[in-house]
């Protein structure tokens, strides 16, 4: 879930210690943020290198497992409950059979098909999909403006999409643009599930309510990796495999996630989103750096036009939800 679903607004103390603190948060940077940009970045790039020992499907169930087997006694030292309420227990098993399930079988293999950059910059329009589906189902007020600027974050997308396939310096471009319309077909899922699960974090904490949906992923996540896994041989994999397989699952997977809810603990939601719009320029500069992979030119004024339209909605969220919240 992203900072973008969540308002928080306080009104309380003296104006001008307030005004301090705000200026002070404005200014100091956030490491565990910074730390959650760093690591989802290049969890794009560590999962191409990945891919080239290791199957996505295999990969996809080694990552969730080890994501299980972590969390689960992060919740039981952090002291909280692994007990259903019994009215949650199909929501909560719905939301982890999307979020740890279908959404990653499908980014996965999106990912698989496309490349890293061009797989964080269509992900990047999750803000904007999951408000236009939050607005269909009345979470959220429907703005003209956020609709407006939703439309222009999708013309970026498509910039980025159809400039690199059509480009003669972009290679294999019938399979990227299967790889990402997979990934924009994935953040269509994972907006369903940010709208699925906002009622149920009112009631649990963000890592006890992930660790409790994790069954509802295995209907999923164990029949599609299962087969990839029995027939990997594990044995055979790389130091530098099982480095980027620890990337993937313990650095971007828990501590990335522990990291950006200790962020919004720190600087509120709002500002929370902020960071995550480096995360495609990051993903973008790994690429190249690591496997020598570049945007083209007008892929970059693609994703500028994306970043645009997605801030722009956001700030129409936060502002419309600030208001609410006033009266």
């Amino acid at each position: 879930m992203t900072g973008s679903e969540v308002v928080m607004v306080r009104l309380e103390g003296d104006k001008h210690h307030n005004l301090k603190v705000t200026l002070s948060r404005r200014i100091s940077p956030n490491w565990p943020l910074i730390l959650v940009v760093l690591s989802w970045g290049f969890n794009f790039v560590s999962l191409k290198v990945l891919y080239r020992e290791i199957e996505p499907a295999a990969v996809a169930l080694m990552r969730f497992l080890a994501m299980w087997s972590m969390l689960v006694p992060l919740c039981v030292a952090r002291g909280l409950s692994l007990r259903y309420q019994r009215t949650d227990v199909v929501r909560v098993l719905f939301a982890g059979f999307l979020a740890m399930g279908l959404y990653m079988v499908l980014f996965m293999e999106g990912l698989h098909l496309t490349h890293p950059a061009e797989g964080a910059i269509i992900l990047a329009t999750s803000p904007v999909l999951t408000y236009l589906l939050a607005s269909a189902l009345r979470q959220e007020k429907f703005s003209f403006a956020a609709l407006g600027f939703s439309c222009i974050a999708f013309v970026g997308v498509a910039i980025v999409i159809f400039g690199g396939a059509t480009s003669p310096k972009s290679p294999g471009g019938d399979t990227a643009i299967k790889g990402d319309l997979v990934l924009l077909v994935s953040a269509v899922v994972w907006a369903t599930t940010v709208v699925t699960m906002r009622p149920l974090l009112k009631k649990y904490e963000a890592t006890q309510l992930l660790t409790l949906s994790m069954p509802g992923g295995a209907l999923v996540m164990i029949p599609y990796g299962l087969p990839a896994l029995l027939k990997t041989p594990v044995s055979h994999v790389s130091s530098f495999g099982w480095l980027m397989f620890a990337q993937v699952s313990i650095l971007s997977g828990v501590v990335g996630f522990a990291c950006f809810y200790l962020g919004v603990k720190q600087v509120g939601a709002t500002r929370a989103t902020l960071y995550q719009y480096f995360v495609p320029p990051t993903a973008a500069f790994f690429a190249w750096l690591v496997m020598g992979k570049s945007l083209l030119p007008v892929q970059v004024l693609g994703l500028i036009v994306l970043l645009g339209g997605v801030v722009a909605t956001t700030q129409v969220r936060v502002a419309s939800a600030a208001a609410t919240e006033l009266k």
